[in-house]
């Protein structure tokens, strides 16, 4: 089949990304991508970086196509029309993506952004590697205490696509516990279930995240002084616990100490 290359854009800087909040996600996955196009209506589709997009000859006269730029183009089906392949290759020749047009009266009119998790995981893996370089002046700029915590809140609640990436900081093996260990001091007759969610040390110290459910049929302010062990920080990623049975009953506890999980919780809590 002849094509015919619509547009290779001549704008030479980076495109901010215009993929709007209302703009309608498809994800890659490596087979073609089915997009069904109202008649006389405009879309816009964006993709993951920039391309040169080919259309068969054919399809001119069913089809306008617009492109301001090498991550975005607008188009709009004149005529309804059968499934038509479009290619759109990446200007850096690492991705090309298919997608099969089709044309049908009435058809939703949405905008579409394209996404790329390869592409999502390789730019993430690229951006830890271009701040290692200025990693020891972040550093001075955050105290290794934060450093710890927000990168344990992000392995456990990032996408797995973002998950976070250091080299000072490495996975420990999880200290298993009795659920009914009395971590937290009862402050209305309230009780609690623990689990551990993940460890890592880094910086010198330890870091353990613990899963705590309240129990009880009251909500619950967490009050990190009635914590026992010697941790020398605690943050919660919540600061409230809803009663048993509610959607917050459950919250999990940042414990940062000098010392291993298991040795810290024994100890009485001169760190904090």
């Amino acid at each position: 089949m002849k094509y015919l290359i619509m547009f290779s854009i001549l704008l030479s800087h980076p495109l901010v990304s215009l993929h709007a909040w209302a703009d309608r996600t498809l994800v890659w996955n490596k087979l073609p991508l089915t997009i069904v196009l109202p008649v006389n209506e405009e879309i816009r589709v964006t993709f993951p970086t920039d391309v040169t997009l080919q259309l068969p000859i054919s399809i001119t006269e069913q089809l306008e196509s617009l492109a301001p730029n090498q991550q975005v183009v607008y188009w709009k089906a004149k005529a309804p029309f059968d499934s038509i392949r479009a290619i759109a290759t990446a200007n850096d020749n690492e991705s090309v993506y298919l997608i099969d047009l089709v044309a049908q009266t009435g058809a939703v009119n949405e905008h579409l952004h394209i996404e790329d998790p390869d592409r999502v995981v390789n730019q993430h893996a690229s951006n830890a590697n271009r701040s290692f370089a200025t990693e020891s002046i972040q550093e001075l700029l955050d105290p290794p205490e934060i450093l710890l915590t927000r990168f344990a809140s992000q392995s456990l609640y990032a996408p797995r696509r973002l998950m976070p990436v250091s080299s000072d900081i490495h996975a420990q093996p999880m200290t298993p516990f009795p659920t009914t260990f009395p971590l937290m001091r009862s402050q209305a007759g309230e009780q609690y279930r623990y689990s551990v969610a993940g460890a890592w040390s880094g910086y010198g110290r330890y870091i353990t995240a613990v899963m705590i459910t309240n129990l009880s049929p009251i909500s619950i302010q967490i009050n990190p002084g009635l914590l026992t062990g010697n941790f020398t920080h605690v943050t919660a990623q919540h600061l409230t616990l809803g009663a048993s049975g509610s959607l917050e009953d459950r919250t999990t506890l940042y414990l940062i100490s000098d010392a291993p999980f298991a040795s810290a919780i024994m100890e009485d809590g001169y760190g904090y």
